[in-house]
């Protein structure tokens, strides 16, 4: 089975720094942004298999990242990684709006995370 196509879009560039270093030695094709902008830019550009985003994010927010992707992308699965925390009043809201996945910082593993991005594409 081909490895799915990645774009990851967070804040922290140590975070998609790091993504992009374990991802790329395991084969993945990954794309990075640190701004919401460049992000949903990568995305239309390389119409990746899955995003992932992080929720709260300077200018425009990872929930508005995912509704423009489900727009033009509806193919693309969306998992969001985030430190944010209410509860799981926004968890649900977006795996109810249609993300795949929810995930909460710090990430236990990469593992974990590279797990649910096989089976999003599966």
């Amino acid at each position: 089975m081909k490895k799915p196509r990645i774009v990851a879009v967070d804040d922290e560039p140590d975070f998609v720094a790091t993504l992009k270093e374990y991802f790329e030695l395991r084969g993945y094709e990954i794309n990075v942004a640190s701004k919401a902008v460049d992000g949903i830019a990568l995305i239309n550009e390389k119409k990746p298999d899955i995003a992932i985003l992080d929720l709260k994010m300077p200018g425009i927010s990872g929930d508005e990242v995912m509704t423009l992707v489900k727009s033009k992308h509806p193919d693309t699965k969306v998992i969001f990684v985030t430190a944010f925390d209410d509860g799981g009043k926004t968890r649900k809201r977006l795996l109810d709006a249609g993300a795949h996945a929810y995930l909460d910082k710090p990430l236990p593993s990469l593992k974990d995370l590279e797990e649910i991005v096989k089976k999003a594409c599966s």
